[in-house]
């Protein structure tokens, strides 16, 4: 018996090891901000396969402990220019208020023409269509993180400026069907929506929409089993893209665009909630809607989708 007991203490140390050892697995990893994760490859609009690159910011002293919902946020430039890092000061903000942000590099370029109005429209709308594929490859590599990057899955947000807007708004609302419909030739020419970039499964909901000075090519896309929440930001006197309807640029010969007036029209009739700033005589990307005055009105609508709240309806004229 003296044997067997001294055999037990012999392995106290070794229990006391183990112990301790599955509470540390257990530990939650800090975070801190990451730069040039690739989350995809694809040919871009010469045919060369590209990495698709994207940066994520995290909230102050986040750790994988808690879960953060997510927001993915584009950059603008007209398809054929401008940076993940254009979007940082936004972003930053955005984290701080509680969020995972990531924002993204998507493939550019199209034909623009030699003068405003005489781009090739056709390569136009195959360079919004591979935006929509790298912002859903995005999502899909994101979600799939999920536990690596305290992310709740739960809570997608998608949002972005210009033609980062429109691609948060066409990535909500096209889907594959959708596609085969109103965008049948980049369909055939590109594929599916949801196959590109990434051979990733992984399904995501969309909760809500921050649309800054961006635009749907359809309006009639919004119904009430599709609507979406939505805060946006635009200008009445946008000549890029139109406050209410118009063609993009003025220019007749390009796609009709619904900016955001005309869609939270049509939310209001799909009886969603949206809250829309218009700037009176605002240009494209109004000064006033920098990311001080924008974030925390961003925050807060986004918050109130989390909570459940019931969200009023609102138009404010600044």
């Amino acid at each position: 018996m003296k044997k067997v007991f001294y055999t037990l203490l012999s392995l106290i140390p070794v229990f006391l090891i183990s112990c301790d050892k599955t509470e540390n697995d257990g530990a939650s990893t800090s975070l801190t901000d990451l730069q040039n994760i690739q989350y995809g490859v694809a040919p871009d609009s010469g045919g060369v396969q590209t990495q698709l690159l994207l940066d994520i910011y995290f909230p102050p002293v986040a750790t994988t402990a808690h879960k953060y919902p997510l927001v993915l946020f584009t950059h603008g430039g007209g398809f054929i220019q401008g940076d993940k890092a254009d979007t940082k000061t936004i972003c930053s903000a955005l984290a701080d208020s509680g969020f995972v942000v990531a924002s993204i590099n998507y493939r550019l370029g199209w034909r623009t023409g030699t003068s405003s109005c005489s781009g090739d429209t056709l390569n136009k709308r195959l360079a919004a269509y591979r935006a929509i594929q790298d912002a859903n490859a995005a999502l899909r590599f994101l979600v799939s993180k999920a536990g690596e990057y305290a992310i709740d899955e739960n809570y997608v947000f998608i949002g972005g400026g210009s033609a980062g807007a429109g691609t948060s708004l066409m990535t909500t609302y096209i889907t594959n069907p959708v596609a085969q419909q109103i965008a049948a030739q980049e369909y055939v020419a590109l594929g599916p929506v949801n196959t590109s970039g990434n051979l990733l499964t992984t399904a995501f909901v969309i909760k809500g929409i921050v649309n800054m000075w961006g635009a749907l090519p359809d309006s009639t896309l919004i119904t009430s089993s599709a609507a979406v929440p939505m805060i946006s930001f635009h200008g009445t006197s946008d000549n890029v893209v139109p406050y209410d309807f118009g063609y993009s640029n003025n220019c007749p010969n390009y796609q009709m665009e619904y900016g955001s007036a005309c869609l939270s029209r049509r939310l209001y009739a799909a009886n969603k909630p949206f809250w829309l700033r218009l700037k009176t005589g605002g240009g494209h990307g109004p000064d006033l809607y920098a990311p001080g005055f924008t974030v925390p009105k961003i925050a807060d609508f986004f918050r109130k989708i989390i909570k459940g709240e019931n969200i009023e309806s609102k138009v404010w004229v600044d």
